[in-house]
Order: structure tokens, then C-alpha cells, then sequence
């Protein structure tokens, strides 16, 4: 099983589809994690198909080839109400997802119902099947290259979400900060690590998340020390000045 590197995988259209989010999971720092949806017709409005969960990279995946996906907002005193989401750029270098326009009171992404959090008492250690815009369980992610500051711990990543089923990626990698992998793992998605070989990246050992200095959080690699599977085996993204 091998995953070529960085945006090697054909990129399929989303042009012309729409997808609804009913419910969402935020990390700590108010960015969104994953989201329940579905596609609806852009012409009826009626549902294409039932709702499923899919990570916020999915959708920024969905969002940059051409899909549109709105947000649905009910409450008591307001009728349906309805916001696009749009990507945004992070200085890290990562993207998130955002509303277009103004704030509107009462329909923030604080505003949204959210998703109960996930049940991860049979996680096994192997890849889950998961499908694109289409997942059911948690996603996975794999990282193909790191960050390292001058003490060896991680603090960006190279990542993207991948689909085991056809051994290739399901979302383009982007670079994100460490966060971001660490947000994902407490949110129950597992982190796979990449390394890289003649034919391309291997996935290997799991990520979990590791405090240091009392207040910090990054993410190390499950397990005792392996030959040539340690994180400075892994390929490194530039130092940022």
C-alpha cells in the first residue's frame, strides 16, 4: 500500500454539486473538524442521498473543486436559513473553513447543532474503509512529511485524508500546523505515519498526542522504537524563517 506524494492523485469535479451541513464537530480554537451532510439537487433542493460524516478536509477538497456546500440553520424563532462556506488561508499555511460575508447573528458556526462525539471503543489499529465525501467512520489521515524544532519534536505536518480501499489519497495534502493533527486525534480520527520508500510512501505506525512543557501538545508515534520508522526517518518539510 503506497501513496505517491503530495497531490499525485487525479483530482475528480465537484462542479455543480451541492452539499448541506446539518451538524458539525469544532476543535478547541473554533475551526471545524468534521461535518454531517448530504448532496442535495441544486434544482429541486430534495436529497440526493442519506447524510454521512466527512472531515473538514474533505469538504475543503469538495469546496475547491467546484462543489458548493451550505450550511442549514433552524431555530424557533427564525425560518431555515442557509450560509456558504469558503475556504481561508492560515498563516501556518494551512486553510480552514469559514461563512461567507459578514457575521449574522444567530448563525455562526457556534450556531450549528453538533455532532456527538465519537465512540472509539473498538478502534483497531489497522485502516478503516472510508470513502470520499461519502464516510461513515472516523476519518484517517496520513502524514508524508514533518516539521522538526531544534528539539526533535513535531510542529507542522504535511497530511492529507486518505481512502485505504484504493490505496491513494482521498483529499489533497496540504501543510497544516501540528494542532490541526493533534485536534483530529482527540476528536477520535486516527493518524497514520508515511515513510518513504523506493516506490513511493508506506504507511507504518499511529500518532498519538503528547504534552511537553507543561502546556504545549504535539503528536509522537505510538509504540516502541522501530528501525528506520522513527519520525526523523520521515521526510521534512522546511524550516519557516
Amino acid at each position: 500500500m503506497t501513496y505517491r506524494g503530495e497531490r499525485s492523485r487525479e483530482l475528480a469535479t465537484e462542479q455543480g454539486r451541492v452539499f448541506e451541513v446539518s451538524k458539525i464537530r469544532l476543535a478547541a480554537d473554533g475551526h471545524v473538524l468534521d461535518v454531517l451532510w448530504g448532496e442535495v439537487n441544486s434544482a429541486s433542493g430534495l436529497d440526493v442521498g442519506a447524510e454521512a460524516q466527512a472531515s473538514a478536509a474533505e469538504v475543503i477538497d469538495a469546496i475547491h473543486d467546484g462543489a458548493k456546500v451550505l450550511a442549514l440553520f433552524e431555530a424557533s424563532e427564525l425560518p431555515l436559513r442557509r450560509r456558504q462556506f469558503v475556504i481561508v488561508l492560515q498563516q501556518e499555511g494551512g486553510e480552514h473553513l469559514a461563512f461567507e460575508g459578514p457575521p449574522v447573528h444567530g448563525c455562526e458556526l457556534v450556531d450549528l447543532s453538533r455532532i456527538e462525539p465519537p465512540d472509539t471503543s473498538s478502534a483497531g489499529h489497522g485502516f478503516a474503509v472510508s470513502h470520499p465525501h461519502y464516510t461513515t467512520r472516523p476519518p484517517i489521515h496520513a502524514v508524508s512529511k514533518v516539521r522538526l524544532d531544534a528539539d526533535g519534536r513535531i510542529t507542522g505536518v504535511l497530511w492529507g485524508t486518505v481512502d485505504p480501499t484504493r490505496n491513494d489519497w482521498a483529499t489533497p495534502e496540504v501543510v497544516a500546523p501540528v494542532g490541526q493533527a493533534v485536534d483530529a486525534l482527540l476528536a477520535g480520527h486516527q493518524v497514520f505515519a508515511l515513510f518513504p520508500s523506493t516506490n513511493g510512501h508506506l504507511p507504518d505506525r499511529q500518532f498519538v498526542v503528547a504534552d511537553y512543557d507543561g502546556a504545549n501538545t504535539t503528536i509522537v508515534l505510538d509504540g516502541p522504537a522501530a528501525y528506520e520508522r522513527e519520525v526523523h526517518d520521515m521526510d521534512r518539510l522546511a524550516a519557516t524563517g
